[in-house]
């Protein structure tokens, strides 16, 4: 469809397919120049650079996965909503020109690309802390002497432990260093915590890395770790 000329309703097609074709003939080819468009708006003072990145973030939750069960429904509502706004508009044009329908009659539309920029921006903001505190961690750790130069981390049941070369449980040991209490902390805190105390040059995991963001974030902090399993 052209999106500056005035387009006709096909003769034989039903008025609801046809609002369908416009809707996705939107989705696809409007919403991601819609999606920049709004960041730049809505946050004028961002550096480019972390604006580029906000769009990024919502450019990619605008198309979730299938698991996504929420960015799916966000998707649906917003295709709903421009389907139902051309039903309406249909009712009583048999033209319609898609950049003057988009300029003035989906502004709940833009609403939900608004929501969805804002949320990227919160994801950013908290992708941004969650690196400060991996280069925190990264710096104590380099200015530490070893306790241990390798350690073994192996899961006990929902828990990682640590151990030392002649196998023995450590974890708690270098968690008391730390006022620990479970209401406040995981399992995963205490390891990790003790684990810097540890200061170890190598770490030898004894489980596959597979989608847990505790093992990211131990490649991440420590400068060798190796994953077996």
């Amino acid at each position: 469809m052209d999106f500056n000329t005035a387009v006709k309703m096909p003769v034989g097609i039903r008025i609801e397919d046809f609002a369908g074709q416009i809707s996705n003939e939107i989705l696809t080819k409007v919403e991601a120049p819609l999606l920049y468009k709004i960041t730049d708006r809505e946050f004028p003072f961002m550096p480019q650079s972390e604006k580029q990145e906000i769009y990024n973030i919502a450019l990619k939750n605008s198309h979730p996965c299938e698991d996504d069960l929420m960015g799916k429904m966000l998707y649906n509502r917003r295709k709903a909503l421009i389907e139902e706004s051309a039903l309406d508009y249909l009712k009583e044009n048999s033209y319609i020109i898609l950049s003057g329908f988009i300029n003035f009659r989906l502004e709940e539309y833009k609403n939900e690309l608004k929501k969805l920029c804002h949320n990227a921006a919160e994801e950013f903001s908290a992708l941004r802390e969650y690196d400060e505190f991996l280069n925190m961690l990264r710096f104590f750790v380099s200015v530490q002497s070893p306790k241990e130069k390798t350690v073994h981390v192996i899961k006990k049941g929902d828990s990682l432990r640590i151990f030392n070369k002649w196998h023995k449980d450590i974890t708690d040991f270098y968690a008391e260093e730390f006022a620990f209490t479970t209401e406040e902390f995981t399992g995963d805190d205490i390891m990790l915590s003790a684990l810097i105390t540890i200061a170890p040059r190598k770490i030898i995991v004894h489980d596959k890395r597979e989608n847990d963001k505790i093992y990211d974030t131990l490649a991440a902090v420590f400068s060798e770790v190796e994953f077996l399993g």
